[in-house]
């Protein structure tokens, strides 16, 4: 597999780092200018930034020590520090730098992927009790992720039971002491991969059933779909994984261009998640009417249902009582056409 070079690393990188962090800015500032409160989605963004830039260090420090990024050296010494028993002190290096890259690749990635549930949840979910179907799917989707990513963050870390020497020193002592690493790996990459996937299509049969023009349901679900993105570089390293996996400790691949592979693409994932998940929240930078806007008269349609299902339910107590539900039903009705700048309410087909 194609393997990235140092320029081509540090030329990828460093601008997609600057839109991060630019993106999360933004996000903060948008809050703030339309006057809405700031939630957990907003929050968890942060620490998520902070590790991204914490993973983005470790990569340039690798390929500053010539550890990562740079192309094998001749064969015979190829051979020598990439055998299983090598202790060279640029490859033991590399493979302390992929160590702490995963620990901390783990919770990171699993922040960003409940920042955008949480998102999810706000805008999509009218009765946030838990007996509500939609409420319960994406409280059990929040709750599987960071399940997942503890679980993986805690697996990464002892995969050798503490004896972390191992890992670095001695490859062949990995086989004896250690977990299967490589399945380890494998399976964190094909589960990342397929929760980005079904994240990524949550909101798309949400969108489509608003009764939008088509233009607008194609504009939001753009939006939405930048994550794509972050899902093809999540793909690009389960592939990598794969044919990892495959390989094994073959001696005959330099260990250190493998590590780069499989660091660069894991930055390359989490800085493209973080952008693609603040990206619903700006619009309002550029338009009078932001994503919260446009769904606004979705929560609004559910709580007129709401509305109009009570005053069934309350017929039988007097007219008096079915006057004041339609009063509301009404209310809520004009708040959701102002909402609009329409005179109809766009209602779920």
């Amino acid at each position: 597999m194609g393997i990235p070079n140092a320029d081509a690393i540090l030329g990828s990188l460093i601008p997609l780092l600057i839109f991060a962090i630019l993106a999360v800015i933004a996000r903060f500032y948008a809050r703030r200018k339309r006057r809405q409160d700031l939630m957990i989605d907003d929050w968890l963004m942060i620490p998520a930034l902070v590790l991204a830039y914490v993973l983005a260090i470790e990569m340039f420090y690798g390929i500053g020590t010539k550890s990562l990024g740079y192309p094998a050296p001749p064969m015979a010494m190829m051979e020598k520090r990439s055998d299983v028993m090598a202790s060279d002190p640029i490859i033991v290096r590399a493979r302390k730098l992929e160590y702490s890259f995963l620990c901390i690749f783990a919770p990171t990635n699993g922040m960003v992927k409940v920042s955008v549930l949480f998102l999810y949840r706000r805008l999509f979910v009218v009765n946030r009790n838990w007996k509500d179907p939609r409420s319960a799917l994406f409280i059990v989707m929040i709750a599987l992720t960071t399940m997942w990513a503890i679980s993986y963050t805690f697996t990464f870390i002892f995969m050798c039971k503490g004896d972390f020497n191992v890992l670095f020193y001695d490859l062949l002592a990995v086989q004896e002491k250690c977990v299967d690493t490589f399945k380890v790996g494998y399976s964190f990459s094909i589960s990342d991969f397929v929760s980005d996937v079904l994240i990524l299509l949550i909101p798309i049969p949400f969108i489509w059933q608003l009764r939008l023009p088509l233009e607008k349901r194609l504009a939001v679900t753009l939006v939405f779909f930048l994550g794509v993105l972050s899902s093809a570089a999540s793909l690009i390293r389960m592939l990598w994984m794969i044919w990892a996996y495959n390989v094994g400790m073959d001696p005959t691949f330099d260990e250190e261009l493998l590590l780069t592979s499989e660091l660069y693409w894991c930055l390359m994932e989490i800085t493209l998640a973080i952008i693609a998940g603040c990206l619903p929240t700006l619009r309002g930078l550029i338009k009078s009417e932001s994503v919260d806007s446009v769904f606004k008269n979705v929560r609004n349609i559910f709580s007129l249902r709401s509305t109009s299902s009570t005053s069934k339910l309350v017929s039988t107590e007097g007219s008096g009582k079915i006057s004041t539900e339609r009063e509301i039903s009404i209310s809520v009705k004009s708040e959701s056409s102002e909402l609009n700048g329409e005179k109809r309410v766009a209602p779920w087909m």
